[in-house]
């Protein structure tokens, strides 16, 4: 055994004798020792015996009254029993870490998510797990969990993507909103063409020109036109909260003020057809992670399923 620390250590194999050594110390007896090792006294007197003979030295006087530790023995039984404990101390860290989930978990995660659902419910998960530190970083691009160092992501997509662990949190569904007074002034839309003659709000993007629909199987694109295009669906919303025009927004940022009235949903059978999930998604080797475990669980449980922003809506008939 070649140990440059002198302690004896070198394997696995060797770490076993070392323990069962300084359980035979600290119990006065082989017999002792096995019954707190669940070893049976010859098994636990050969670890010693071969513990021994890779050190070349006697670390035991054997009579058949005691065992007393050589000169050899009670040195070597010193660095023994400091590497025993550190052991034990990290099985014990081991332990609190998986009984209590601590340390920094870094998400990324798209900012009207986050806004809408993730930091209301923030409070009472720093209640259940003090010891975690969250990072949320967002944004409204897909990011590289291991180049740019995330533990995890919150994506809103149709599949989560190769080579990731995920987990579905909620569907995500679209419909057509507007305020009560803005629809009193410029009239209620029967049918999506019917958002030819009003002001649609919308995205930067070019792909947002035209809003896309389903009802009952049936796919319908829409042409739009509006004044204000906005790449915050916060913003937009809150414009829309003005009475400045009608949109096509997730119910996870409107659902609450579809429930209260604030904005309806007029168009009755149809819904976006550009409908995804919320996914939690992570690397493999990030899998068992305590602290990703309880954040993820803990937006499970309370997000539910249906999800609490779709409770009481008939989605597919587009209002509450």
């Amino acid at each position: 055994m070649n140990d440059p620390a002198g302690s004896g250590v070198g394997t696995m194999e060797d770490l076993n004798y070392v323990l069962t050594f300084t359980r035979v110390v600290q119990a006065g007896s082989f017999a002792a020792a096995g019954e707190r090792l669940k070893l049976a006294p010859s098994v636990v007197s050969k670890h010693v015996a071969k513990l021994e003979k890779s050190l070349g030295a006697r670390l035991l006087q054997r009579s058949t009254r005691k065992l007393s530790l050589t000169d050899a023995g009670s040195a070597y039984f010193e660095h023994c029993a400091r590497i025993v404990e550190e052991l034990e101390q990290s099985q014990h860290a081991v332990a609190r870490l998986q009984a209590e989930p601590s340390g920094k978990l870094r998400v990324s995660s798209l900012n009207s998510f986050v806004d809408a659902v993730v930091a209301p419910l923030l409070p009472e998960f720093f209640r259940r797990y003090p010891k975690i530190e969250l990072e949320i970083v967002t944004n409204d691009r897909t990011v590289d969990l291991a180049e740019e160092g995330f533990d995890m992501a919150l994506r809103l997509a149709h599949a989560p993507g190769p080579l990731l662990v995920a987990r579905k949190l909620a569907p995500i569904h679209f419909v057509v909103c507007a305020t009560p007074e803005y629809l009193a002034r410029h009239g209620t839309p029967q049918h999506p063409d019917d958002l030819r003659g009003h002001n649609c709000l919308g995205f930067p993007s070019p792909l947002e020109r035209n809003f896309h629909f389903l009802r009952d199987g049936e796919a319908f694109t829409v042409p739009i036109a509006g004044n204000f295009r906005v790449n915050n669906i916060n913003a937009l919303r809150t414009v829309l909260l003005a009475h400045a025009g009608i949109s096509l927004l997730p119910t996870y940022c409107i659902g609450p003020d579809l429930a209260a009235g604030r904005l309806v949903a007029p168009l009755r059978g149809w819904y976006g057809s550009d409908a995804t999930s919320v996914y939690a998604v992570h690397l493999p080797n990030r899998y068992g992670s305590p602290k990703l475990r309880a954040f993820v669980d803990y937006l499970q449980q309370c997000i539910g399923d249906p999800p609490y922003w779709d409770r009481g809506l008939d989605i597919s008939k587009g209002a509450a």
